[in-house]
């Protein structure tokens, strides 16, 4: 059985994921009259660069192509620096393009409605979708139903075990991590479509290389975790936590006119 705490959580992570882009964007509207236009273009600059364009390259190199396949996930160091760096070259260089080509009225306010979108959608599909598929396999789990459903499916009895197995015997506050990470992750968005947004405005593009490494070292602990390199979760993500706390910090402190409000938005 799957508990009720881990159930709840799964809930709260759903709710969190969910929130995020809807409250935001709710909030930026009433408090600021910003343009919805610009929150979608975050959403879509999101989908495009990292669903349409990364997606395809990472299933070349870490599945399809068994000689870099093995290698990068063998290899935690290299499949740390190829994870971070592909997350930050798309993301960023979607930024760029945003608010070099698309948004023309380059302030702080539309930065942070930019990076709302941007982070929102990922919330949705990261945060929520998980979230959703872990509430679904949990309830079926509980009522008896799971390995039917499963073999239905196709899949494998290994696979059908191994799951059934993560899900009852993981700890509760594991579940409530993703909603966790999705607010981490928002903050982190936010403070770098602000500085991508003064890259562009004041034509220093150093920012924008910047921001790529930046993006890159705060994606560096996850992508151990997820090769192994580091086993605890919980270090993985107060590591994270504090990276992105002093970037936020440091990009509204030196680049942004607004610091007085960053209490407010974030």
């Amino acid at each position: 059985m799957v508990s009720n705490l881990s159930i709840i959580f799964m809930v709260s992570s759903l709710i969190i994921s969910l929130a995020l882009p809807i409250g935001g964007i709710i909030y930026l509207k009433k408090k600021y009259k910003v343009s919805l236009k610009i929150f979608f273009i975050g959403m879509l600059a999101f989908f495009i660069s990292v669903q349409i364009l990364e997606a395809p390259i990472h299933s070349y190199f870490l599945s399809i192509n068994k000689t870099t396949s093995e290698f990068l996930l063998n290899t935690p160091i290299a499949y740390m620096l190829y994870g971070g760096l592909m997350a930050g070259i798309f993301e960023e260089t979607a930024r760029l393009i945003s608010f070099k080509y698309l948004i023309k009225d380059r302030n702080d306010i539309n930065a942070i409605t930019y990076g709302v979108g941007h982070g929102g959608i990922e919330a949705i599909l990261v945060g929520g979708i998980s979230s959703l598929n872990a509430i679904i396999y949990s309830v079926l789990i509980n009522k008896g139903g799971f390995q039917s459903v499963m073999e239905g499916a196709l899949v494998s009895k290994d696979v059908i075990s191994a799951t059934h197995d993560q899900f009852v015997n993981t700890s509760s506050y594991i579940w409530l991590m993703t909603g966790n990470e999705r607010i981490i992750a928002m903050i982190v968005h936010i403070s770098l479509s602000v500085l991508v947004c003064y890259a562009v405005k004041e034509r220093k593009y150093i920012y924008y290389g910047i921001a790529i490494l930046v993006h890159a070292v705060i994606n560096f602990p996850a992508a151990l975790y997820q090769a192994g390199g580091i086993e605890n979760i919980l270090l993985v993500e107060t590591i994270i936590l504090i990276l992105a706390i002093s970037l936020a910090v440091l990009v509204f402190r030196k680049f942004s006119k607004i610091t007085q409000n960053i209490s407010e938005i974030m």
